[in-house]
């Protein structure tokens, strides 16, 4: 039975009350991350956390001893980058085991139900751009969407994939409409995003964002390993609202968690489901797997 309860999650003594009954918590915001955490594992209760941002899920990470002591789990990286690009990620490389790099590209619609965190946190990696300098933009073929160019882009996935895969992996962003992408990256190449955090107008430009409505609510995920020969496969997964997909992925993993409970420690998604049976799952919540393309 899930009953909404409002709680401060920066309040500890809230915090221990909420989880007095809990079995799961599915943590769907980016604040005090690792104290949720480590206060569930302490008392044995699972994990679900939809995190982007890659020293959070360091922080996480860094709670598997405890995880494993008091025999819970926690699993990271839930949703759609990092979630379903890492599930499509490992899926590529046990279809072809001789990979030697892998590229992920992530196209969002501009009109979709982004959250304000969500809006948040694009903006301000785009500001910030860690992590791309030097990586190349590349034309990918998305379904729904032919050839788009997509841009270099600072997910956690990529991080996270080329420490557990052992191969390089790349993320790359776009949206979808190619106009708006061009400009906006433009914009982060003039370095424009990076004077405006400078002066304090990060917040501005993040609710001014949040207004913008030039696109639709369609979004792409994609994965393509390739190997020394040439020799490649894809994967691939579209459908509508961003949001509603990200809680259909977090509530799959929560239900796995009290129906099946994974191996004690704290891991990422693709490390505790089967692409092969997950995948097929979300096409009953209007979700489009393209296997092989």
């Amino acid at each position: 039975m899930i009953v909404p309860q409002r709680v401060d999650i920066g309040q500890v003594d809230q915090v221990e009350r909420l989880l007095d009954s809990a079995t799961v918590v599915i943590m769907c915001v980016e604040r005090h991350n690792e104290d949720v955490a480590r206060a569930c594992l302490e008392r044995g209760i699972h994990v679900v956390d939809i995190s982007a941002t890659a020293e959070v899920l360091d922080g996480i990470e860094r709670l598997d001893a405890l995880a494993k002591r008091n025999g819970a789990t926690a699993v990271l990286s839930v949703g759609l980058a990092p979630g379903l690009t890492n599930v499509l990620a490992r899926q590529c490389l046990e279809r072809l085991p001789s990979a030697t790099s892998l590229d992920v590209t992530v196209l969002l619609g501009l009109a979709g139900d982004h959250g304000p965190d969500s809006v948040r946190w694009t903006v301000e990696n785009l500001a910030a751009s860690r992590g791309t300098a030097g990586t190349p933009r590349k034309r990918v073929p998305l379904p729904g969407f032919g050839r788009r160019t997509a841009y270099p882009f600072p997910f956690a996935d990529q991080h996270t994939l080329t420490r557990t895969l052992g191969i390089p992996v790349t993320t790359r962003l776009c949206f979808d409409s190619a106009a708006v992408t061009s400009v906006l990256f433009g914009l982060r190449a003039a370095g424009l995003f990076r004077i405006m955090d400078r002066l304090g107008a990060t917040g501005a430009l993040v609710a001014g964002s949040g207004q913008l409505r030039l696109g639709g609510d369609r979004f792409v995920i994609h994965a393509a390993a390739v190997d020394r020969t040439g020799a490649g496969v894809a994967s691939a997964v579209s459908g509508r609202q961003e949001c509603r997909a990200t809680a259909v992925v977090a509530a799959q993993l929560a239900e796995q968690l009290v129906r099946q409970p994974s191996e004690p420690g704290v891991w990422h998604i693709d490390q505790v489901v089967d692409a092969n049976a997950f995948l097929p799952k979300l096409r009953q919540h209007d979700l489009i797997v393209h296997d092989e393309i």
